[in-house]
């Protein structure tokens, strides 16, 4: 999927579960950010959808967190996202990370995009 897809289907979970169309005890973020998780391939994101990748993942990170506080858990969030010069070149750098996956073998993605 595209990061313009995965978007449209944010909005469209969001709406979903303001309109009070999931079941108790369903987790739609928390698949969504599985999801993203399994599809993303780091290496061909231009600089422009890992701009909009970035401000995704700040939206879920928040939704996850109203997710699992709903259920009582404490387990922290799929991604973290920062913006970072090195040596006078400028990235754009995102952690997408396995969450709710209890493997311990679960790796974390890194995506860095340099900006030109």
């Amino acid at each position: 999927m595209s990061i313009n897809e995965f978007i449209l289907e944010f909005h469209a979970i969001e709406s979903k579960k303001n309109n009070e169309q999931y079941q108790k005890g369903e987790k739609p973020y928390q698949e969504f950010a599985l999801k993203i998780f399994s599809q993303t391939d780091c290496k061909s994101l231009t600089l422009d959808n890992a701009i909009k990748a970035v401000e995704l993942m700040n939206d879920l990170n928040v939704k996850l967190h109203q997710e699992f506080s709903e259920f009582g858990e404490v387990r922290w969030l799929s991604t973290t996202s920062k913006y970072k010069t090195i040596v006078g070149i400028e990235l754009v750098i995102f952690v997408l990370y396995p969450v709710g996956v209890d493997d311990p073998r679960a790796v974390p993605k890194v995506c860095v995009v340099e900006i030109p």
